[in-house]
This record gives structure tokens, sequence and C-alpha cells, in this order.
């Protein structure tokens, strides 16, 4: 096979760090960053590789024509960005940071990132699939992977573990089933440690480890949905032979290669 010329071969994408503009917004990693094409956030887990998540989908083939944008939700500034909570004083809400985030990034470089497809891996997968019930006309497309816990569609159940207000109303609109969802789970996502949240009421309505959470979240869903007079399903996709490691579902397990299904 021979070589291609130095100025034929197609360049890798290197996201960049750029640090938040002010506190009520996180740092980032941002690739790919030209007007006019589709925007993708992809939110890390509790390890906070943001860097690695941007890098990933950059060298994608797949995404080489999408915007990407990885932020970075620190410990000390946003402690239960999974949950959209601020517990401690001084702390914003994610969603909150995440959307200041967005309008910054749109008034520097011109890019459309009011609505956007949503990626999130573990907690990360927490944090987007709450954002996508609370603004779900900025998402335009939900794909989450090996969420430790999910926010039910239960309105009985108080938010964060339902979509409840803890007397018996809905919080959000039905809006959000109307987002195109996949559901990504190891079909190894099995063991229960101390990263997977143990409580009375994940365990009776979700089940105790990351798998069978998946199918009892996307089956409340499709559930809910039906109950509203809605033909919206997600779909629920499991990783054969993988566990709880990003960069195992990135390399053996094609992850990348069904997201851009899922989310382009």
């Amino acid at each position: 096979m021979p070589f291609l010329k130095p100025d034929l071969v197609p360049a890798i994408a290197q996201p960049r760090f750029r640090p938040a503009s002010h506190a009520a917004m996180p740092d980032c990693y941002i690739a790919n960053v030209r007007p006019g094409q589709p925007v993708l956030v992809a939110v890390h887990g509790i390890s906070r590789n943001a860097a690695e998540i941007a890098l990933r989908f950059a060298q994608d083939p797949a995404f080489a024509g999408t915007t990407i944008i990885a932020p970075l939700f620190t410990r000390e500034a946003f402690g239960q960005y999974q949950q959209l909570l601020a517990r401690k004083s001084g702390q914003v809400r994610a969603d909150h940071a995440l959307i200041a985030l967005l309008d910054d990034l749109a008034a520097e470089h011109g890019i459309a990132a009011d609505r956007f497809a949503l990626f999130g891996f573990s907690g990360g997968a927490q944090m987007a699939h709450r954002f996508a019930l609370f603004h779900p006309r900025r998402v335009r497309r939900l794909c989450v992977v090996s969420a430790g816990w999910y926010c039910m569609p239960h309105t009985g159940t108080a938010y964060p573990h339902g979509i409840g207000d803890g007397q018996g109303r809905a919080i959000v609109g039905p809006e959000f089933l109307d987002i195109p969802t996949t559901v990504i789970v190891g079909n190894r996502d099995t063991r229960i440690d101390a990263s997977v949240r143990q409580d009375e009421i994940i365990n009776l309505r979700q089940g105790r480890n990351r798998l069978r959470r998946a199918r009892c979240y996307t089956r409340a869903l499709r559930s809910y949905a039906e109950g509203l007079g809605k033909d919206s399903a997600p779909t629920l996709l499991t990783l054969p032979g993988m566990s709880h490691d990003f960069h195992q579902c990135v390399t053996e397990g094609g992850l990348l290669k069904i997201a851009a299904q899922a989310l382009l």
C-alpha cells in the first residue's frame, strides 16, 4: 500500500484546554471548534477524565465534523454535579454552569451551542440524563453509558431519585421523552463496590448493579411514555464482555462507533 504524502494525511484533532472565564462555569477541553457544524458535549465520570474523553472523540473519524466540548466539573466547585445539586455554599448547579459555558463558547467561536448532542459516561451519564430532564429543548440526541444509578420517571418519588416534588407532582414536563435516547452498559458491569451507590430507594427501584439498573431505567421510561400516550422509547444496548472501564469500552468494545450511531 503506497504511503500518503504528508500534506495528504488527515490531521488528527488535538483538544485544547480552555479555562473558565468566570467561577460560575467549568473549565473544558475543546476540539474541532468550527461554526456551522454539530456540537457534542461529552461529560466525564467521577475520575474527571475530561481530557481523555475529549481526545477519544476528537480522534474518531466519525466525529471529525463535530465540535467536541468536554466540561471539567471539579469536586471543589461542582461536588454533586451528577445530580445537578449544589450542596455547599459557593457551588453552582452543574446544569446552569454547563449552559453558561456553552453560551460563552458560542459567543467566542460562533458555534451553535443552543442545541447539541449529549454524551455521558458513569457519573457523567447521571448528569447528562438529568440535564435532559430539565433542558430538553437544548438536547438533540442523548447517549448515556454505564450510569451508576438513574433519576427514575416516577412522579411519586422525589428528585433526584425520581421526578417528583415530594408531593406527588412532576417537577419536569414530558418533553424529555421526545429526545432520541440510547442507554449503553457493559454486560459485565455488575461489580458492586464503593462507586456503585447503594441505598434502599435505589436498590428497590433499580436493582443493585449498573447492568440491572440500566434495564430497569429503560423499561420505566417506556412505561412512562406509554402512560402519557407518547410513542417514544429509549434504546438499550449492552457491550459484550465489557465492564466499567471507559478505556476498555472504547478500545475493545467499540463504544465510539456505537455512540456515533446514537448521537450523529
